[in-house]
């Protein structure tokens, strides 16, 4: 591992995207690629690129934008079709001279759901890698549903170049306005930006630091993580080679969870709009959201048993964090002993 703060001077989020040169050959030509100092993208740098025709060196570059979204009234049906789509449209600008393509989810509306940033990036990066394309153009993501750091992390060792988390933006833009964050630091939306793409910089390369990783030309694509509750059809196609040990969903399941959300936020006929999308309590527990656990209960009395030594608590604790319901949150919650097996 790797102090990605005292060691900083090894430490890099820059990288070189777009078409890749022989490996086994060395000309100037392999130096014709373009350097982003950061993964995060602003607004401006996606600009930027998007508009980017014309012959630089050996090298001629336009850029093409690829939606990645898919009709909310074809249903689950739709969801597979859809990432298919994507992959022949990337493989199709690739045939077309096409240097840099940009999966964006702009499109969504009240008629279209967006595919999952995340597996929309792995289907087309593993596809071009099975059809020997993949060096010879740079991915792109302009997505609204990537926002940690985790998120960028995944993103990028799945074969993304770069990402811009424009709907991140616009929240934290949205905070200011309200008056959530302190204008002694952040007097304008150029202000937020800079310091998101600041914590996350520090974020990515904590994480990379951690597997003795120093650059992110050397974690781009890398795949090291291993996927909990993915069933081998999803892994198949769009993360080939991630363990999946316990399995888990398969698409069917992931195109309602798309749908279940892109519902909330555009209701169907005769739903009513809510004023703000409900919490389902990943970060901060809430009585109607996702169970943890370590509930509050559970917590108070294992509280009032350490500062008044009550066995009474302690036994309360006890029966909290080894009931039946609390166990599930565990895989090894799921396990049971054989009671007649031999010896037992």
């Amino acid at each position: 591992a790797i102090d990605s703060i005292r060691e900083e001077i090894i430490m890099s989020l820059e990288s070189y995207i777009g078409p890749e040169g022989n490996l086994l050959e060395t000309t100037p030509g392999h130096a014709n690629r373009l350097l982003v100092p950061h993964p995060i993208l602003t607004n401006e740098d996606l600009a930027a690129i998007k508009h980017m025709e014309g012959r630089h060196g050996s090298q001629f570059w336009k850029t093409k934008a690829i939606d990645i979204t898919f009709p909310r009234t074809e249903g689950t049906a739709g969801f597979v079709p859809a990432l298919e789509r994507i992959c022949q449209e990337v493989e199709q600008a690739i045939d077309g001279g096409y240097t840099i393509v940009i999966l964006s989810d702009r499109a969504l509306d009240a008629d279209r759901a967006p595919l999952p940033a995340l597996l929309a990036c792995g289907s087309v990066h593993h596809h071009l890698i099975r059809r020997i394309k993949r060096t010879r153009i740079g991915i792109v993501l302009e997505t609204g549903e990537a926002r940690e750091v985790q998120h960028h992390c995944l993103l990028a060792a799945y074969g993304a170049d770069a990402i811009n988390p424009y709907l991140a933006f616009e929240a934290l833009w949205q905070a200011r306005r309200d008056g959530r964050l302190d204008p002694a630091h952040f007097a304008d939306d150029d202000k937020v930006v800079y310091g998101y793409r600041k914590g996350v910089a520090k974020g990515m390369l904590k994480v990379m630091a951690k597997m003795g990783i120093s650059t992110l030309q050397s974690y781009k694509g890398a795949q090291i993580f291993e996927a909990v509750g993915l069933r081998d059809e999803v892994i198949d196609r769009a993360f080939i080679g991630t363990p999946s040990r316990v399995q888990g969903v398969g698409f069917e399941i992931l195109a309602k969870e798309t749908l279940r959300r892109h519902s909330l936020g555009f209701p169907q006929a005769g739903g009513a709009q809510q004023p703000m999308l409900p919490n389902d309590g990943q970060f901060h527990w809430r009585t109607n959201g996702e169970k943890h656990s370590w509930s509050p209960d559970a917590i108070a009395e294992i509280q009032v048993a350490a500062r008044t030594n009550s066995a009474d608590a302690y036994e309360r604790f006890a029966q909290a964090i080894n009931s039946e319901n609390r166990n599930r949150f565990a895989l090894r919650g799921l396990l049971r002993f054989k009671q007649d097996a031999e010896g037992g």
